[in-house]
């Protein structure tokens, strides 16, 4: 694209039509429009663009056709004095250019918010100075044939269209699965602003010009509408090829968090529309990859190196698939991620998209998500064995420095708190904690059976405590030592009343007051044992 400047104005010549990008989030997604007349010159100090008339001969014609595109935001353009001196201003172009060699004579049309107001005319042997001229003569139209000797009329087949991409693809769905939407102002505005631009602009405060407009932009919507696919959508990114992996021989591209949002400029309140909607693909950071050799992949880096700096950046096409009940329901108050997956992905080595590095189909990323998968479960399971072996190694030292109320605490696990290892309690503690709280306790109490059984089973020691012990741990027997774990209550009857505990866990002891429970190895064994069993 050259450019050029002079004291008066600056000129951007484009040799055709451009493609205008916008950004989409979270992701930077370029959002295609449809192709624009051919543009011959433009004006960035008075906002005036001048396109060829037939831009498939453009100046390749003896005739040459221009017209100068006037709207509300063109400045200093209102009178013929300021038109013809900004056409004036081309005479360099057309006297240099080699393309342009052929032109003898050219007629410039001034359109005004779309209405042509006037035409100004130049010759090249008048060294390009233009005047106010009448309207070039056109050609009479032949009479229309009677309809006796009228070809038939021929059914025209619908050609295939450019789905759009990002939300604009997604509004096309939408009026594919609810026509209604077609008749809509606000579907028709953002449609025409969207890929109509010009057009749009030029028919700014003038109802009809903008009814004509967005009648045609319901016809091209419609158009496109019909040939979306149920549920598939398409979004364009900008990603960032990783650093090349010599054991898989590929560049990686990872797909940076989960969540996918396309947006519009448009308000779509009207038409009862989210302006932006968000899509889950699934797992975080999703790879994927570029194959090449390492020579090819030197080479290619070397030829995206400018002054040191490597360009990593690759235009992506991701296809995906959201089940279309679920975008039946989008509101103006839709906001959460819906579930989508995708189907297709396109890499490719430039803008342009001429040159695709990878095309990764359906099943190519089924098997790749099926390999995130199984290293994923992978990695869980090294996490979890990793955790668990650090686990056993804090458990081993804490009963070796444990003391002997310590270690009979943990044949039935942790105490009252979290922190540090639990403690056997007393029965003085337990009823102060109980009187002061004014609720049970739980605890962990060095016990002697004064009685066999389940329920109400009374102690030696302490005394003036009854056991009460579910059915999934052992009975007690008389005479019996035992560590328990369990809540403990005190009701509210005489002057100093047996207190309750509903034991929870119990370990049953074989010599008197469990000195046989002090033994580190066999308390670690049966922690381990325990710690294994646990899922």
């Amino acid at each position: 694209m050259a450019r050029f400047s002079g004291s008066f104005l600056a000129w951007r010549i484009l040799a055709h039509a451009g493609v205008v990008s916008l950004a989409g989030l979270p992701f930077v997604a370029e959002h295609a429009v449809a192709a624009e007349p051919a543009v011959f010159a433009h004006s960035r100090h008075h906002n005036v663009e001048i396109d060829f008339a037939d831009p498939s001969s453009q100046c390749a014609a003896t005739d040459l056709h221009l017209t100068m595109q006037i709207t509300p935001q063109s400045l200093e353009m209102d009178t013929p004095e300021q038109q013809i001196k900004l056409a004036n201003a081309l005479g360099g172009k057309l006297s240099t250019d080699s393309q342009c060699a052929a032109v003898q004579s050219v007629d410039v049309a001034i359109l005004q918010n779309g209405a042509d107001i006037r035409h100004l005319h130049a010759k090249r042997d008048a060294n390009w100075q233009f005047s106010v001229a009448a309207p070039p003569a056109v050609a009479a139209t032949p009479a229309p044939e009677s309809p006796s000797t009228a070809a038939p009329a021929q059914p025209v087949a619908m050609q295939p269209v450019a789905i759009p991409e990002g939300y604009m693809g997604l509004l096309a769905y939408l009026a594919h699965q609810n026509p209604t939407l077609l008749d809509n102002p606000a579907v028709q505005a953002c449609w025409a602003r969207h890929f109509m631009g010009r057009e749009f602009n030029a028919a700014y405060g003038n109802e009809f010009r903008m009814h004509d407009v967005e009648q045609q932009a319901k016809t091209d919507l419609a158009h496109v509408s019909q040939q979306m696919e149920a549920g598939n959508l398409l979004a364009n990114l900008i990603l960032r090829l990783g650093e090349y992996d010599f054991a898989q021989s590929s560049f990686p591209i990872v797909l940076s968090g989960n969540v996918l949002t396309v947006s519009s400029q448009c308000d779509m309140s009207a038409a009862q529309l989210p302006d932006r909607v968000s899509f889950n693909l699934g797992d975080n950071n999703q790879t994927f990859r570029v194959a090449m050799t390492s020579a090819q992949a030197e080479q290619f880096l070397k030829q995206r190196t400018r002054y040191g700096y490597i360009d990593r950046a690759v235009p992506v096409s991701m296809t995906f698939h959201v089940a279309p009940e679920l975008l039946t329901g989008l509101t103006t108050t839709s906001s959460t991620p819906l579930p989508a997956e995708l189907s297709d992905i396109k890499i490719y080595a430039a803008p342009d998209k001429a040159t695709l590095l990878a095309d990764i189909g359906p099943e190519a990323l089924a098997a790749m998500r099926k390999a995130q998968e199984a290293e994923k479960a992978a990695r869980i399971a090294r996490e979890a064995a990793q955790k668990r072996a650090e686990s056993l190694r804090m458990l081993a030292e804490h009963v070796q420095s444990a003391n002997r109320s310590e270690k009979l605490a943990m044949w039935v696990g942790q105490g009252t708190g979290d922190f540090g290892l639990p403690e056997l309690d007393t029965m003085r503690n337990v009823r102060m904690r109980i009187a002061i709280n004014k609720q049970p306790a739980q605890t962990i109490l060095l016990v002697q059976a004064d009685g066999s059984g389940r329920k109400q089973v009374p102690t030696k020691w302490p005394g003036q405590l009854n056991l009460t012990v579910p059915e999934d741990q052992p009975a007690l027997s008389s005479g019996t030592w035992y560590v328990v774990r369990g809540l403990v209550n005190i009701p509210n009857a005489g002057n100093f009343p047996p207190a309750e505990m509903s034991v929870q866990f119990i370990h049953a002891c074989t010599q008197d007051e469990c000195h046989d429970a002090e033994d580190p190895q066999a308390l670690l064994s049966a922690l381990q044992t325990e710690m294994t069993h646990k899922p």
